[in-house]
């Protein structure tokens, strides 16, 4: 599909172009036919330009009717008689559309050189080399968007746990994690204190010693979470999700104009249809980022499903797009892989 077209730039004219051409003549011819006066008797006189060649009487007459000519003056009208005059005016509107077809540009083929350097190999390099670096960044942009993720739901597990902390009944003492401290500091009261203080005290001692195994994972969950929150995954993912929305919105475009320009036409299939989904699924993404920032829950649960399945469409755009990287590589540069 990457042959070169052998059509030249004068003989290969796209089908907007031929209804260009072919309402540009008609105007001409327009502007070109005689015009003659019909006399009405109710009204003051009206003219109207006729083309003989494509109107008929019947024609003549239903347009005399809408103009509110009497049927005396339509039985009157003659068409006009042959001449040699309208010979030349044809002539000239054949010339002058010659011309304005001459004049606008674009209406053949893009492709015989007029795109300059951007028409060769290196070019046609850009995008791929481009795409695959940000099939990487999109990796590594998901890997923090997955620690800002676990991030929040540390936090939830954290709390969960603390919900089941034991309620201290010791006058003057609360819980506190870790909870070795505490039942320290409670058993050096049992030999200074009386019958019923030592009962309290006992049983607080009993209940911190049943959660100790709960308190060990919250310390770690809370040391995980403090770890986290040290690598600034947030200010990282943000910065690196708008870069990668920037530069791929613009390569998926660039590549399509790229092809365009060195070939002449798009070639619709599965890396074309996927580089679209992709680029679509981008901005949905992009577009939940206020919501999130609001906190919205189902938000930022769609957030990672939309760019999940970008992740899929990236790699099956990158599948997709090695047979014509092959294909650009022999064509342009001579190397058959």
């Amino acid at each position: 599909p990457l042959k070169q077209p052998t059509q030249s730039r004068d003989s290969c004219l796209n089908p907007m172009s031929a209804i260009l051409l072919a309402l540009l003549s008609l105007s001409m011819l327009t502007y070109s036919a005689p015009v003659r006066s019909v006399a009405n008797t109710r009204a003051s006189p009206r003219t109207f330009a006729v083309r003989p060649t494509m109107l008929r009487k019947s024609a003549l007459r239903n347009a005399a009717a809408h103009s509110r000519v009497t049927d005396k003056a339509v039985d009157t009208y003659k068409l006009p008689p042959k001449s040699g005059k309208s010979k030349p005016n044809f002539a000239k509107a054949l010339a002058a559309t010659a011309a304005m077809s001459a004049a606008v540009p674009g209406i053949a083929l893009a492709k015989g050189g007029e795109f300059g350097a951007l028409e060769g190999g290196v070019p046609a390099l850009v995008h791929p080399v481009m795409m695959g670096g940000l099939y990487m960044t999109t990796l590594y942009t998901g890997f923090l968007g997955w620690q800002i993720r676990k991030m929040r739901t540390l936090a939830d597990d954290i709390s969960a746990l603390k919900q089941q902390a034991p309620q201290l009944t010791t006058p003057g003492k609360t819980f506190a994690s870790p909870v070795g401290p505490l039942i320290e500091s409670l058993k050096s009261e049992l030999s200074s204190t009386d019958e019923s203080t030592k009962k309290t005290l006992q049983a607080d001692i009993s209940s911190l010693q049943a959660f100790a195994t709960v308190d060990a994972e919250l310390q770690n969950l809370t040391s995980e979470r403090k770890n986290l929150v040290k690598g600034d995954f947030r200010d990282r993912h943000f910065q690196l999700s708008s870069l990668l929305l920037a530069l791929g919105v613009g390569f998926a475009i660039e590549g399509p104009v790229n092809t365009w320009m060195r070939t002449g036409k798009l070639f619709p299939g599965p890396h074309l249809f996927a580089g679209a989904g992709l680029t679509v699924l981008w901005a949905a993404a992009a577009g939940l980022v206020p919501a999130m920032q609001k906190g919205n829950k189902f938000a930022k649960d769609l957030h990672i499903a939309l760019n999940a399945a970008g992740l899929g469409l990236f790699s099956w755009q990158i599948l997709s797009g090695i047979p014509i990287l092959k294909k650009v590589l022999e064509f342009k540069f001579g190397i058959k892989l």
